[in-house]
């Protein structure tokens, strides 16, 4: 177990980050082969104080602001985006456990402040039933990042409802992983470091005070509050899941970005001429580096606006919770458009699987298919609210 110091700064924090991000360009191509985070980097993350970020203070962790996870995924990331997201996703669920009732945070870091959780939002036909004391859980979640780093894990279940005629209701259920059975079935074309593997539990019994229930999250004081009474444990998780993953899609286009303009700054096409004089290639760099700068400003702008409102005791409207799904959509959007206008500059070198730019175009399209940051499912709820019309997700 590390010894990590608990009065680390943001500034400090996001220092480290910058310091790894020529390391995790080394270990890129050794990560994306192995399918998962070499065991050297999550240590070494673990050391640097990343996954605890938005771990509660009272049980070891830093209690940073909101957001903090975001612009971690955005500096990793531009070095290597599978390793980002681990770090950014890891480090959120430390804020999510903070939301769970005291008790089950301190089976989690009572004896040990490091043991870091993974989670699964998609199962595949689970059977929950509800018992004397809890649940019964049966069946296999999957994409669970970093899940083979981690000592819990956090399942989304539908808990059928003890009034019939009511619609069941989703929790989240946090398990022990060494309850459970990882299985290795990360393999894609992006994120292929992620590790995002299958879980399965076989009759396990969940107590209730390790579950929460998503409408108890959805702003305001949540179970975890009594002993976690800081802003950050009563922003609504729904509203504000995507900043979690929204850094790593900026990082991974700005990585690009930048090393394509590195690339263009000693190329040369056969015939000679110097690529980085052709008017074409100048437009299209200079595009992509203001569409990246715009996702980073319209997402920093709404992270600073949560900051400021949860300090101040204020919730955001229906229509601003919306607005921040969607807007961290539009900054995915403008990820990949950034991506897709200089990727054709690289020409043949372009489409090598080893390629760093290569890889990285991969990922953003990857962490684009999330459902969080998915355009059309943001972009509707968001426009419904905003022209007067209903809301689509009760759990926003």
């Amino acid at each position: 177990m590390s010894n990590l110091e608990l009065n680390i700064s943001r500034v400090e924090i996001l220092r480290r980050a910058e310091a790894m991000v020529p390391v995790l360009q080394e270990r890129a191509r050794e990560a994306e082969l192995a399918r998962c985070v070499p065991e050297q980097t999550d240590q070494e993350f673990r050391d640097a104080g990343f996954y605890r970020i938005l771990q509660p203070a009272k049980l070891g962790g830093l209690e940073l602001d909101f957001g903090t996870q975001t612009e971690l995924g955005v500096i990793l990331s531009s070095g290597c985006a599978s390793s980002g997201w681990v770090a950014a996703v890891t480090a959120c669920h430390g804020w999510l456990l903070g939301m769970f009732p005291p008790k089950a945070q301190e089976d989690v870091w009572g004896d040990n402040p490091e043991a870091s959780v993974a989670s699964s939002f998609l199962g595949f036909g689970p059977k929950v039933e509800r018992v004397e004391g809890g649940l019964q859980i049966d069946g296999r979640w999957g994409f669970s990042s970093g899940v083979n780093h981690c000592s819990w894990v956090a399942l989304q279940v539908a808990v059928l409802p003890e009034k019939e005629g009511d619609r069941p209701a989703l929790h989240f259920a946090l398990v022990p992983l060494d309850e459970c059975e990882i299985i290795d079935t990360w393999q894609t074309t992006g994120l292929a470091a992620t590790g995002s593997n299958d879980i399965v539990l076989k009759d396990v019994f969940v107590p209730d005070y390790r579950t929460v229930a998503f409408m108890a999250l959805r702003g305001g004081p949540t179970p975890g509050s009594e002993i976690n009474p800081g802003y950050l444990y009563q922003i609504p998780q729904r509203a504000t899941f995507s900043f979690n993953l929204v850094g790593s899609v900026i990082g991974a286009a700005r990585g690009m970005v930048q090393m394509l303009i590195d690339e263009m700054k000693k190329r040369v096409t056969v015939g000679g001429a110097n690529l980085q004089e052709l008017s074409t290639v100048q437009y299209r760099i200079a595009e992509a580096e203001s569409e990246v700068a715009a996702a980073y400003a319209l997402m920093d702008r709404n992270r600073s606006e949560i900051i400021a409102n949860g300090k101040a005791g204020l919730m955001p409207s229906m229509e601003d919770r919306a607005r921040y799904r969607r807007d961290n959509g539009y900054a995915t959007k403008l990820c990949v458009q950034a991506v897709d206008r200089v990727y054709p500059i690289m020409g043949g070198r372009g489409i090598v699987a080893g390629n760093a730019v290569n890889r990285a175009w991969r990922d953003t399209h990857a962490i684009a298919h999330h459902i969080a940051l998915t355009w059309d499912v943001v972009a509707s709820t968001a426009a419904s609210l905003a022209v007067g019309g209903p809301n689509d997700d009760p759990l926003l």
